[in-house]
Order: C-alpha cells, then structure tokens, then sequence
C-alpha cells in the first residue's frame, strides 16, 4: 500500500530548510513537518543529486594546534564520559574529536620496537616456509625428470626390442 501523498508546499517547505542559511537537520525537518526522516533524506539525496552543495558535516580537526589538542587529551583523560561531553560543549569540541585525538596520542607513544620484532619475526617465518616450498620444488622437479628419462629408456627398450622380433 503506498504511502500517503506530501503536498507540493510541505516539499518546498522542507527542501528550503535543508539548503543554507537555514541547514536544518534531517530529524529536525521531520519532527517539524510531521514527516518520515527518510522522505527528507530522499529529498536531501535528490538536492547532492542536482549539483547542490551542503556544509561538511565531518569533524575538522585542522583547525587546532598540536599544542591545543593535547592540552584537551590531558584535560579530559581523568574525566567520566559525562564529564567529558560537558568540557567538550564548554570548550566548542566533539567528543569523537577528544577520542581521535587520544587515540592518535596513545598510539605516538608506543614502543616501536614491538612492532618491528613481529615484522621480522614474520619475515623469519616466511622465509623458512619459502625454504621449505623450494626444497621440495626441486625434489618434485628431479622426480620428474628421472620419471621423463625412465620412460625414455623404456621406450627406446621396446623400440629396439620390437625391431628384432620382425627380422
């Protein structure tokens, strides 16, 4: 059963809070018009489809130092999740942006030795398994040519005793 048909003024409505100035949200404009978010979605969709340009909604971490990134890692490390969603909306940042940051942190400051002992523990291990895989290459390559030499010999054997018989 389709669903119920939107009147051409909800859709203007709608499509004119999605583009600038306004840039409303998707659940905004739906809670708004009494609308399924995924009519306003298809909407949006069809505006990217015809050229339109929206905000970047990704989290631009660019625009903070190295020095401000860290400072906000060390502040927030000793905080709960809720305290560290309130720091973020005083101080104008994204949690998931404080994490990356973190992560980012954590990770610089790892031993690098680890990780080269598993590389060359790994190439260790492959080169013993190249090894092996040669050396039994070359045990299938001389069996078979000792294979190709008796069946030669054989050949040759039956030839030269096949033309006695007929004299």
């Amino acid at each position: 059963m389709p669903a119920h048909a939107v009147d051409l003024e909800t859709k203007q409505q709608a499509v004119t809070w999605l583009l600038p100035p306004y840039s409303y949200s998707l659940r905004q404009i739906a809670s708004e018009l009494d609308l399924g978010i995924s009519t306003v979605q298809k909407w949006r969709q069809d505006l990217v489809n015809e050229a339109h340009k929206f905000e970047n909604n990704k989290i631009d971490s660019s625009d903070y130092s190295a020095d401000q990134k860290f400072a906000a890692v060390l502040a927030t490390a000793p905080m709960s999740e809720h305290e560290v969603a309130s720091y973020c909306r005083e101080h104008g940042l994204f949690v998931e942006q404080v994490k990356a940051w973190k992560t980012v942190s954590i990770s610089a400051h790892k031993p690098q030795q680890e990780s080269q002992y598993k590389l060359d523990s790994a190439r260790r291990a492959d080169r013993k398994k190249i090894k092996v895989l040669e050396k039994e290459l070359s045990r299938k390559d001389k069996a078979l040519a000792e294979t190709a030499a008796l069946l030669v010999l054989r050949e040759k054997y039956n030839a030269l005793w096949d033309s006695s018989e007929e004299d």
